[in-house]
């Protein structure tokens, strides 16, 4: 007689069974919801409330509704409006949240799959949360000169078309973690340059957290009238407008910019070639 495997009452459920079936009861309950029909407009009001007494964060949510998508059933909403503390307002034209397929979900620890269009650029990645926040993914077609982006760089003037990947959370002190990146036929304001420097391309990645507030570990530019590569970081201070900086760089500059370099403060060898050192604040850089 064949006899039937049963689960013992108080016996842990097996880890496979636990990955498989807690983002599919997630996508299961969704789906039941696009039957059934759900009040989208109260979970979004719910959602608002939530960020906001948790970070600060105003967001008003336009529409909101579900959506099918290979990866499973999604929320999707438009027009969103997110005010940060001490920060211009950020537009999100579109936002997509739905249960990602992670074994994060083992360790107890929620992950979402988040999409967001606004006119700065597009993200999407992975959204975790343990106590602490975090992100995994990617920007792109993004825009350094617009906030939110413009509001984490100490450097004005940056422009250009930004991609990055970036594994980043939330401490005690601000943002951890690195991102690599690359920005495409922009240019970027240096302190003592009559006019902003023009690249094809620039490239970099950066650490994030501990003792500085971010250390540049690698960067190099291509550019019409100027190539070089560096590094170096911003340390930690009280505001990061205070913080202070230490950067040096190796240059190769052509004959037309030469004489605005050398009226910056930094020396050009016959040859074009130069070292340029940033020393001084994120709001008082000198170069020389």
């Amino acid at each position: 007689m064949a006899t039937a495997t049963r689960h013992q009452t108080g016996e842990a459920l097996p880890r496979p069974l636990i990955a498989i079936g807690v983002p599919f009861v997630g996508v299961l309950l969704i789906a039941f919801f696009l039957i059934r029909g759900f009040p989208y407009d109260k979970l979004g009001e719910l959602i608002a409330n939530r960020i906001e007494q948790s970070h600060g964060i105003h967001l008003a949510i336009g529409d909101v509704g579900p959506v099918l998508q290979l990866a499973g059933p999604a929320l999707e909403s438009t027009q969103l409006r997110a005010q940060f503390p001490n920060r211009l307002p950020l537009q999100i034209d579109r936002a997509l949240v739905r249960p990602a397929w992670s074994l994060s979900w083992l360790t107890g620890e929620p992950a979402l799959h988040v999409e967001l269009e606004s006119p700065s650029g597009r993200a999407d990645g992975t959204l975790r949360w343990n106590g602490v926040a975090s992100w995994v993914g990617t920007i792109r077609d993004a825009r350094p000169e617009l906030p939110p982006i413009a509001d984490w760089i100490p450097i004005g003037g940056l422009e250009g078309i930004l991609e990055a990947t970036l594994d980043v959370s939330v401490g005690e002190l601000g943002l951890e973690g690195w991102v690599e990146f690359q920005i495409r036929d922009g240019s970027i304001s240096l302190p003592g340059l009559a006019v902003p420097l023009p690249f094809e391309s620039l490239t970099g990645a950066i650490n994030l957290g501990g003792d500085a507030y971010a250390k540049v570990t690698s960067l190099s530019f291509e550019g019409p009238v100027a190539s070089g590569s560096g590094s170096g970081k911003i340390g930690r201070a009280e505001r990061l407008d205070q913080a202070p900086i230490g950067f040096e760089f190796q240059l190769d500059i052509k004959p037309s910019l030469s004489l605005a370099v050398s009226a910056a403060g930094v020396k050009v060898n016959p040859g074009g070639d130069a070292v340029a050192k940033i020393s001084g604040t994120v709001a008082k850089p000198k170069i020389r």
